[in-house]
């Protein structure tokens, strides 16, 4: 046991300090701590009472408690919807300016069409709508909100194992894989309902966690 908290740094075992002198040095998720009631080095991340800490900092860790429940994700992905129909809409009305026209039947239309002219219509709507859902959670991921504009309103952001912002890389891959989750039936949604971590597949895909926010 130590009789204070020590940080490591290039190797070298520094302090004692107490706690508010340790949040003041500005700990990173990964940095080595030595605790009053540890005798092992720990990550940072791992010591919960950094987490307020972290929060503070804008570091959300998944730390299981603040996991976002599958009906926040939903109230969420209600949101996104509406904003993709108008962002669809924007989209057509621009390609039209080119000379690019679309126009998406009715229902009503949908219902008079034979099952050979039916699929390439809802092939095309469908590949609209990925693409166009693809980049925008690529950049809204990608970007400081963490997240769409529906995780937003409802204080959700989208994180990697360190409880930071994702890469476009990952935020591309996830997006991605939550185009082809929703081309299939949402099927790869389900899993948010028996994982650990509430991961839907596009998560598990992408190593992403979405957590809830206090601020």
């Amino acid at each position: 046991m130590s009789d204070g908290y020590y940080i490591l740094e290039d190797d070298e075992k520094k302090g004692p300090f107490t706690f508010d002198e340790l949040t003041k040095l500005e700990v990173e998720v990964h940095s080595q701590i030595l605790t009053p009631v540890s005798d092992n080095w720990q990550d940072a991340c791992d010591l919960s009472e950094l987490y307020p800490y972290f929060e503070a900092r804008g570091v959300y860790l998944p730390t299981g408690d603040n996991l976002a429940s599958f009906g926040w994700r939903f109230l969420a992905f209600v949101i996104d919807n509406f904003v993709l129909s108008i962002l669809i809409n924007f989209v057509m009305q621009l390609l039209a300016l080119i000379g690019i026209y679309y126009k998406a039947p009715t229902f009503d239309e949908l219902f008079k069409l034979s099952p050979a002219a039916l699929l390439p219509v809802a092939l095309i709507n469908s590949l609209i709508y990925s693409i166009t859902l693809i980049i925008y959670n690529t950049i809204c991921e990608a970007s400081p909100m963490r997240g769409s504009v529906g995780k937003r309103i409802f204080k959700i952001v989208v994180v990697d194992i360190d409880g930071i912002r994702i890469s476009v890389l990952n935020a591309l891959l996830r997006s991605t894989g939550k185009a082809l989750s929703i081309f299939f039936l949402y099927l790869g949604f389900l899993s948010i309902l028996f994982t650990e971590h509430r991961q839907a597949l596009h998560d598990l895909l992408a190593k992403t966690y979405v957590v809830k926010r206090d601020q």
